[in-house]
């Protein structure tokens, strides 16, 4: 994998504390597929991937391993690939699991650097955070991106900071019941989510933009934050 633009952009030094680095992503969607295409690009020397899913073709508008060829496929096998394309010598470690409380030991059972929480369920994500927190290891987690469109309005911020963001609000009173702090860095949409119909929560509007935003932003802040450690 050729680095010169990296490198020519942050240094040699800092490009080498970035490929010193192991990164989780948990949720290979929407978002976490963004994620994971900035970091391994980016020259993040080691990725480990957890998702049990498949590829669906509802999906192919905006999640970047779904095409017309993966469609069925396992999604962390199809990201996977992908990845090893890009930079061959890029170590992956794949969970085909449903990430929970339940398996959180066996999954942390090597060092981690950073994590990237794409996880669509409130429970998994607060037991994640509170993982994460006691175990000093550094977490970016994405909040909802769905029925929103305008990928100007994705920013990070903590979670007691966010706005018209339901799931932040219900995500708060999970985290409280659970002795997790709020200053829990996420990224979030300012937009206010479209109004849907009964019919429509159980497939949900959705298009590139915003969870693409959003899974890039993922990936700047730990690269932002492995650059600034040089200086710490």
């Amino acid at each position: 994998m050729d680095n010169s633009r990296t490198k020519n952009m942050i240094g040699q030094e800092n490009f080498d504390l970035i490929q010193d680095k192991t990164v989780m992503i948990i949720g290979l969607g929407g978002v976490g597929g963004y994620a994971c295409e900035a970091l391994v690009r980016s020259g993040i020397g080691k990725v480990i991937l957890i998702d049990n899913d498949k590829v669906d073709n509802s999906n192919i508008n905006r999640q970047i391993i779904t095409t017309e060829k993966t469609i069925g496929k396992r999604k962390v096998e199809v990201m996977k690939e992908r990845l090893l394309s890009i930079n061959p010598k890029l170590k992956i470690i794949s969970y085909d699991v449903y990430f929970s409380e339940e398996n959180i030991e066996q999954i942390f059972n090597e060092k981690i650097d950073y994590v990237v929480d794409a996880i669509d369920t409130m429970s998994s994500k607060v037991a994640l955070w509170k993982y994460c927190l006691g175990n000093n290891i550094k977490v970016i987690s994405c909040l909802g991106m769905a029925r929103r469109l305008d990928p100007q309005k994705v920013f990070i911020t903590k979670l007691s900071k966010t706005e018209n963001d339901p799931m932040a609000k219900a995500l708060r009173s999970l985290a409280r019941k659970n002795n997790v702090s709020l200053d829990i860095p996420v990224v979030f949409s300012k937009e206010k989510p479209l109004e849907i119909s009964k019919a429509e929560k159980e497939n949900l509007g959705s298009m590139i933009f915003v969870p693409a935003t959003a899974g890039i932003i993922c990936g700047y802040y730990i690269i932002n934050d492995i650059i600034d450690i040089k200086d710490k």
